[in-house]
C-alpha cells in the first residue's frame, strides 16, 4: 500500500512544477495570440492557441488552480466561435479576448487553499 504522506508530497512537487511553468504557458498563449490578432486567419495558429487555452482548462483544476481553469474555459469557450466560423474577430471581440486574457493573468496565482 502507497504511503499517503509520501504521495501527498509527490503531488506537493507536482502542483509546484505546474505553478512554477505557469507564466511561460501565459505568455506562450499571449504571444500566440498577438500574431493571430495582426494577420489573417490562420487556421493551424488559431487551432494552436485553442489547444493552449483547453490545455490550462483541463490542467487547471488538477493542480490546484480552479479559478484558472474556469477562466481558461471562459476564453476557451468565446474562442470556439472563431474556430467554427473561421473568422478574424473584429475590434470589439479583439478587447474582449484581451479582457479574458487578462482574467487569466490575473487568477494564476489563486491556487485553491486544499492544494
Amino acid at each position: 500500500m502507497a504511503d499517503p504522506e509520501d504521495f501527498q508530497a509527490k503531488l506537493k512537487v507536482l502542483r509546484d512544477a505546474y505553478a512554477t511553468q505557469l507564466p511561460e504557458k501565459l505568455e506562450q498563449i499571449e504571444k500566440a495570440w498577438s500574431q493571430l490578432h495582426r494577420s489573417e486567419w490562420d487556421e493551424a495558429g488559431f487551432q494552436t492557441l485553442h489547444r493552449m487555452v483547453h490545455s490550462l482548462t483541463g490542467s487547471g483544476k488538477m493542480f490546484g488552480f480552479a479559478l484558472l481553469s474556469d477562466a481558461a474555459r471562459n476564453l476557451e469557450e468565446y474562442l470556439k466561435n472563431f474556430a467554427q466560423a473561421k473568422t478574424m474577430q473584429n475590434e470589439e471581440q479583439n478587447k474582449h479576448i484581451q479582457v479574458l486574457l487578462s482574467e487569466l493573468h490575473q487568477v494564476t496565482l489563486h491556487r485553491d487553499a486544499r492544494a
